[in-house]
Formats: C-alpha cells, structure tokens, sequence
C-alpha cells in the first residue's frame, strides 16, 4: 500500500461525513468518497463502526458483508477498494451515525492518544495479503448469527482499519489481537451450539 500522509481525528472524520451528506443519513459510498480516498484502512475502519451502530439484531449479517469483499481483494494483493452497488447504496440514518460515534468514543480517544506512524514493515511487500486472510475469517465470524460473536469482531476491524490508515504497525498488531480472540470465541460458540443441539437430540 502506498504511503499516505498521517490522518488524525479518523473518528470524528467518520461521524462528520456520516452526517454532512443528505438530511436522513448517507449511504456507504458516500462516505468513502468524502473520506477522500478508497483505502482499506477506511474500509476497515467504516465497517467496523457501522458494526457498534445501535441497529438490529442480525443487522451485523448485512453490514458484515463489505469485509468479505475488503478482505478478498486486500488477500489478493489489490491496492484500491471495488464495491458492488448494492453495498455503496446502503444509507445508515443520521441518529444512528451520531449514536455509533458516541459508542466508539471509549475506544477511540485512548488509541488516537498513543497513534503514531511505526513498525512499517507491516505495511511494505506482500505482508498486507496474510492480513487480508485473517480478516476474511473475522468477517465470516462477524456475519454468523449467533448472539455475542458481533461487538468483538467490529471492534477488532475498527481498529486495525484505525492502524492501517495512521501507518501504525503497533495498533495493527491490537487489531489482529483482537480478531484472533473474536475469531476463538466465535468458534468456541459454534462448537458449544452444535454439541448442545446433540446433547438434546440424544
């Protein structure tokens, strides 16, 4: 991925342009235009937010399904975003970009604290593909319907996007920390309901 300069105030871009666009909300294309490029670190970041919106239970099958397609094509080695149509048009209401913002507070002010461009490795060659890997795995995690498998994978993609778009190696690292026990407990869930389910059919 090419170098970039340091972005600071990433969550406040993203609550801003979520609420600038049209007076009832904007839509996920929208909002990658405004952040000024089609990154995945954005990608990342934006899905990952929308995930700790207050939407719906099973909203998280939906939302969950940009980072299968982010997550391909950064395995793949591509360097720029492709969405279908259908992803891009999805509008998220005002409220509900402004209630996510105050929700990712918590975990955003401590992170833009310690954010600082480091460990570039992370970012150089073909080291970005096996990440991609990991986060096609968290997105599945993201996109089961199994109650307590969503927060934690949205929050692992939030930040790790948080890492990707401030070159910060080190918060990159956080991130995939975070997916590998998002990706655990998500497991650790499907096992715990499949043997229940034999359990009562015994």
């Amino acid at each position: 991925m090419a170098m970039k300069k340091r972005r600071s105030g990433a969550l406040r871009g993203l609550a801003q342009v979520g609420t600038r666009k049209k007076p009832d909300g904007s839509s996920f294309g929208d909002v990658l235009e405004s952040l000024g490029d089609r990154s995945f670190g954005w990608g990342f970041m934006l899905v990952g937010f929308m995930n700790m919106l207050p939407l719906p239970p099973g909203t998280n099958m939906v939302l969950g399904l940009p980072i299968l397609f982010f997550a391909t094509q950064m395995m793949f080695g591509m360097k720029t975003l492709w969405l279908p149509a259908f992803i891009t048009e999805r509008v998220i209401a005002r409220k509900r970009w402004r209630a996510g913002a105050l929700s990712a507070l918590p975990l955003a002010r401590p992170l833009s604290r310690i954010t600082r461009v480091r460990l570039l490795g992370v970012f150089q060659g073909k080291a970005e593909q096996p990440l991609g890997l990991l986060l096609l795995v968290t997105g599945i995690v993201l996109c089961l319907p199994i109650p307590l498998t969503g927060w934690l994978p949205a929050i692992s993609l939030f930040v790790t996007g948080l890492g990707l778009v401030e070159h910060d190696g080190a918060i990159v690292g956080l991130g995939i920390a975070i997916a590998l026990a998002a990706i655990a407990i998500g497991v650790a869930m499907v096992f715990a309901i499949y043997f229940g389910i034999n359990y009562a059919a015994a």
